[in-house]
């Protein structure tokens, strides 16, 4: 069986809050002088913003015949908080670009959906398991 807390604590929340906190301290660092390469940053922001809501919608517990607001709230803050990343980045030397955002945002959406088809797929697999006979205290007959 998978274990799903330790001492009491979802994954999902220990895994997103490490997650987020290294994510904002990667982009509040100042900025170093690199060789330019066109874009190749928009993928890095893709593939962080991928991962930030992947584990939102992981986190955000799933209530029961609301199956997608979960996912909705996560795709939410997850561009919400790439704006606040962008804006908050001034003062340390970096610059708020749009195309970051647009890459976040990107990324939360690709994100999200792979959590859905994840889920799905997950799901699907938790019902094809055969069900293992019910237990009788009963002795078998000989």
């Amino acid at each position: 069986m998978i274990r799903t807390t330790i001492r009491g604590i979802r994954v999902a929340s220990l895994t997103l809050a490490g997650y987020w906190l290294m994510l904002f301290i990667a982009t509040h660092l100042p900025k170093v002088p690199m060789p330019h390469v066109t874009n190749s940053d928009k993928y890095i922001h893709f593939a962080a913003f991928a991962g930030l809501a992947f584990l939102l919608a992981w986190s955000i517990p799933t209530i029961p015949n609301k199956r997608w607001v979960n996912v909705v709230l996560a795709l939410a803050i997850a561009i919400i908080y790439g704006a606040v990343d962008e804006i908050s980045q001034t003062p340390v030397g970096r610059t708020a670009d749009i195309m970051d955002w647009a890459a976040d945002s990107a990324g939360a959406v690709f994100g999200v959906v792979c959590y859905v088809i994840l889920r799905q797929i997950i799901v699907t697999l938790g019902k094809a398991q055969p069900a293992s006979p019910p237990m009788t205290l009963e002795a078998p007959l000989a």
